[in-house]
């Protein structure tokens, strides 16, 4: 029966014997299972962005082509989508993943550095303070200097004669 399997094809990580099998290369560490998990992941975060352009579409749709039939086959054709993309690294979403992970995998752990810390004179330094302490602060008024002001400068306004005012009237 192994014969009709397709070993080429994606593994959806909706398939639980294989993330059984996944889980069995990661607990012995092969390096194969970092990238396949990596890419799985992409996969799931492709198919939800499907899922959420679908849903973002379903307005414009008319109640002629809405079933419940449709709406399973384009759930699975966008799971198949969504894993073929992430097999071509179509996101490169996977190969981020991959990259942060290797990154934390390669600094100590916690023990590793209490160890180095306890057994001898090592240069890593202290732990940081959880909070800092806080100083006091003083109650004496600084002396300040006084601020200069900038001196405001009255330019008066040029006259105008060209135009005259009537007489004013005087009436009793």
């Amino acid at each position: 029966m192994s014969d009709f399997i397709n070993t080429n094809s994606p593994r959806s990580y909706s398939d639980f014997a294989a993330l059984g099998e996944l889980r069995g290369k990661a607990q012995r560490n092969e390096a194969g299972a970092l990238r396949e998990s990596a890419q799985q992941f992409e996969a799931l975060f492709i198919q939800m962005m499907l899922k959420s352009m679908r849903q973002a579409s379903d307005v414009m749709k008319s109640e002629m082509f809405q079933s419940n039939a449709l709406e399973t086959f384009q759930g699975m054709y966008d799971k198949e989508i969504s894993m073929q993309m992430a097999q071509r690294n179509s996101l490169g979403f996977a190969d981020v993943v991959v990259k942060q992970m290797t990154a934390n995998q390669s600094t100590p752990s916690t023990a590793d550095l209490l160890a180095l810390r306890e057994g001898s004179k090592s240069l890593i330094p202290a732990g940081m303070p959880l909070h800092k302490p806080v100083l006091p602060i003083s109650l004496q008024p600084k002396a300040q200097e006084p601020m200069a002001l900038p001196r405001q400068i009255i330019k008066p306004l040029p006259i105008n004669n060209s135009f005259q005012l009537p007489p004013a009237r005087s009436e009793p």
